[in-house]
């Protein structure tokens, strides 16, 4: 079994379902459920302690984190494009938040920060994606008076390395309740590209350590914090995002890189297979 996120962790610590008889009955089926499994793989190490949380011997569980193609997304590829095509120009700083648009990324953090930017000219938030808070956000934003706030759908995933270089800033937004059940895929390609980013995550959390542990790769703040989550777009405005974020891209190359990634993966299987059957593949 692979846990790309604890949906259900999620959708209690988003407050989605009253605690209760019926949250345990769940939690009891989830952790029967995996433990019905050889392996419980996920992609991060805090999400591997909450499968060990859960009954999961440290044995069986495995860390597969989500991969990037490094030569696919390269800081190489010019933005111009979606740059002409949405009405930016070269000296514009675009915002953008690529991904889904639900209650656990809480994104109306963004319209607050675009609020405070109204007045300056030069700077555009773009919200690429889809999700079900989706109408909400937009009709939040047109009760606002957003005039620096565009919202466009996913993009083909062939134009992806072109939408990334396109951003000054990339925004990485989640609420304090859905820390290290979910963790943000979209992080993989950001990095890989060289982009400047702005994370929102307690200091503990898996996002967190990483922004403590490689200086530079990315520019944390508290969560659900409006002030700090400005002042972290003003620290990053006042660097040059024309030039990729080389901490970012030289992480991606070193740790997340597509053929790297799933050589261990298969390395790792390989090893279950002796265990379990002592035999070798």
């Amino acid at each position: 079994m692979h846990i790309q996120d604890f949906e259900v962790d999620a959708m209690f610590g988003l407050g989605m379902m009253k605690q209760g008889v019926l949250v345990k009955v769940i939690k009891t089926i989830e952790s029967w459920l995996m433990k019905r499994f050889d392996v419980v793989s996920t992609i991060s190490y805090s999400m591997m302690e909450n499968a060990r949380q859960k009954g999961i011997p440290d044995s069986r569980v495995l860390f597969f984190p989500n991969w990037v193609d490094t030569g696919f997304v390269d800081p190489s590829i010019s933005g111009n494009a979606y740059r002409e095509l949405w009405g930016f120009t070269q000296t514009d700083k675009v915002i953008l938040y690529s991904g889904n648009i639900g209650k656990k990324q809480g994104l109306e953090i963004v319209l607050s920060a675009a609020k405070h930017y109204q007045e300056r000219k030069d700077i555009y938030f773009v919200i690429v994606g889809q999700g079900a808070h989706q109408e909400e956000l937009v009709q939040l934003a047109y009760d606002m008076h957003l005039h620096n706030v565009s919202f466009h759908d996913l993009q083909p995933y062939e134009r992806l390395p072109e939408l990334l270089a396109m951003a000054d800033i990339h925004l990485v937004v989640q609420k304090k309740s859905a820390a290290d059940v979910v963790l943000p895929s979209k992080l993989t390609s950001i990095l890989s590209a060289g982009g400047h980013t702005l994370i929102t995550a307690e200091t503990d959390t898996e996002l967190g350590i990483l922004c403590e542990k490689y200086p530079g790769i990315a520019h944390r703040v508290e969560p659900e914090d409006n002030a700090a989550f400005i002042e972290g777009l003003d620290y990053i405005l006042k660097q040059d995002t024309h030039r990729p974020n080389m901490v970012a891209r030289k992480y991606a190359e070193e740790y997340l890189d597509k053929d790297m990634v799933l050589a261990r993966f298969m390395g790792e299987l390989e090893n279950l297979v002796v265990r379990k059957k002592g035999v070798r593949c």
